[in-house]
C-alpha cells in the first residue's frame, strides 16, 4: 500500500483541479446570452452560490493529497 501513496495524492489533487475547472464549465454554460436563459443577476448570484460547494470539496481533497504525500503516520495530526 505504501507504493501507491504517491499516486493517491496526486489522484487526490488531481480531482481538486478538475472540481474547479467543472466549476468554470458549467459558468460558462449558465452565462447571460441574448438569446434566454439566466439574466445577469441570476447568473451572478449562481455563480458565487456555486464557489462555496466546489471550495469546499477541493479543499477536502487537496487535505487528502497533503495526507497521502505524507506518508503514514504513526501519531495523528
Amino acid at each position: 500500500m505504501e507504493k501507491f501513496l504517491k499516486v493517491a495524492a496526486m489522484g487526490a489533487a488531481g480531482v481538486a483541479v478538475g472540481t474547479f475547472v467543472a466549476y468554470l464549465a458549467l459558468v460558462l454554460v449558465f452565462r447571460p446570452v441574448s438569446g434566454g436563459g439566466f439574466d445577469s443577476v441570476l447568473w451572478y448570484t449562481v455563480t458565487i452560490a456555486m464557489i462555496v460547494p466546489v471550495a469546499v470539496l477541493a479543499g477536502a481533497h487537496l487535505a487528502f493529497a497533503k495526507q497521502l504525500k505524507d506518508g503514514s503516520s504513526p501519531m495523528p495530526r
